[in-house]
């Protein structure tokens, strides 16, 4: 990107539901769909950045086993036909690390998992020439066989895995009662130079906390991706609450530009997924004095919401 040059951020809400992850080749075809119809609200030419939800690799733990899971009402009865349709693999994963029956199923799917959210990522960010914050899932780290982190992986407009990050400040469904997933740490945060800018990720809560915050404006970012997945009816406490994350980061740093696409829809019947998404400046950056270049209609419908903006230089 030259400096000062124009560039389009996108946020994708995606609207989801079980199935889409009746196969790989409908998933495929949903994330193809949605950055096709992005890039024809962005003027041609113009740099790209696209970023979807947290945990749109979650659903993918269920593409070998739809047909088993699709009568499920909710994600813990989901998980038990899980559990024991790959019950071998499990025992033996946890007599050998001593983990949880829940974190041995997320590593006994782990590779597969890891591997398809690589492929499907990578091929959609090449064929539509985007730099591409590929939402989340939740994947094995590759040097320690026993720990699974919420993990976000940016792909460059050819198709390259330029930056992996893990989430610091878990919620507690992803605490040990939940899906026992580990935390990443502060220190391992990094930002990405891209066709768009200076870029770093702040998975959904990590957006709320100032150390994650710091430790990217400090790395020089100028954009942070904050996908997201809330689940939990969107009211407007909910609205409010959410001003206090990026938002409230691009007021404290006037130089970034924050993109947060929120997911919707639900997987099962126990878990509601709302949230409405936006791109966020500092106040004195958007023409109404909002701090919003650009902000979702809805917090339960599928929506596509683009900022075609200028960055400041560093």
């Amino acid at each position: 990107m030259k400096p000062g040059g124009e560039v389009a951020l996108v946020a994708i809400q995606m609207r989801t539901t079980l199935e889409d992850y009746q196969s790989e080749k409908r998933l495929t075809s949903r994330v193809n769909d949605l950055l096709a119809s992005a890039k024809k609200r962005v003027r041609p030419g113009l740099p790209v950045l696209a970023v979807f939800p947290e945990d749109i690799g979650l659903g993918m733990l269920f593409l070998d086993d739809y047909e088993a899971v699709k009568g499920c009402k909710s994600i813990y009865e989901a998980a038990a036909v899980l559990s024991q349709r790959y019950a071998t693999s499990i025992r033996q994963i946890i007599d050998t690390y001593r983990v949880s029956p829940t974190r041995a199923l997320l590593l006994a799917l782990g590779k597969r998992l890891e591997s398809r959210y690589r492929r499907l990522f990578s091929q959609a960010a090449r064929q539509h020439g985007v730099t591409l914050v590929a939402g989340s899932a939740p994947l094995p780290h590759p040097k320690h066989p026993d720990e699974v982190y919420n993990t976000t992986y940016v792909f460059a407009p050819d198709g390259r895995l330029i930056l992996t990050q893990r989430k610091v400040h878990l919620i507690p469904l992803e605490q040990p009662m939940g899906m026992d997933l580990c935390a990443g740490t502060v220190e391992e945060l990094r930002v990405v130079d891209t066709p768009v800018g200076r870029l770093g990720v702040a998975i959904c809560w990590d957006g709320f906390h100032a150390d994650v915050i710091e430790a990217l404006v400090k790395q020089k970012a100028r954009l942070i991706a904050q996908p997201s997945f809330n689940p939990l009816p969107w009211t407007q406490e909910q609205a409010e609450s959410w001003k206090t994350g990026l938002w409230q980061a691009c007021q404290q740093y006037p130089e970034l530009i924050g993109v947060n696409p929120m997911m919707t829809g639900r997987l099962f019947e126990d878990v509601v997924i709302e949230g409405r998404s936006s791109i966020v400046a500092h106040v004195s950056r958007t023409r109404d004095g909002s701090g919003y270049l650009a902000q979702a209609s809805s917090a339960v419908d599928e929506e596509i919401i683009v900022a075609q903006i200028r960055l400041q230089t560093p």
